[in-house]
């Protein structure tokens, strides 16, 4: 059998940071569903690997990714 690792992050902010954090969450090992209520929204991704340590790796990358991109959005 082979083991399988998953985290999820979930976030909630306005529609247009999602939507750019949604297009950061597209990439490899990573899944990513965005709703929507009005001018907010939801975003839940899902990072999964077949180690922790490549879990890590990829879910820090990814909150890298979103930091620098809310950082630049202020």
């Amino acid at each position: 059998m082979v083991e399988s690792y998953q985290a999820t992050i979930e976030w909630s902010g306005s529609v247009s940071l999602a939507t750019t954090f949604l297009a950061a969450a597209s990439r490899p090992g990573c899944s990513a569903k965005m709703t929507e209520d009005g001018n907010e929204a939801t975003l839940v991704i899902i990072v999964e690997d077949s180690s922790i340590q490549s879990l890590r790796n990829r879910v820090d990358e990814l909150l890298v990714a979103l930091s620098d991109i809310e950082e630049n959005s202020a």
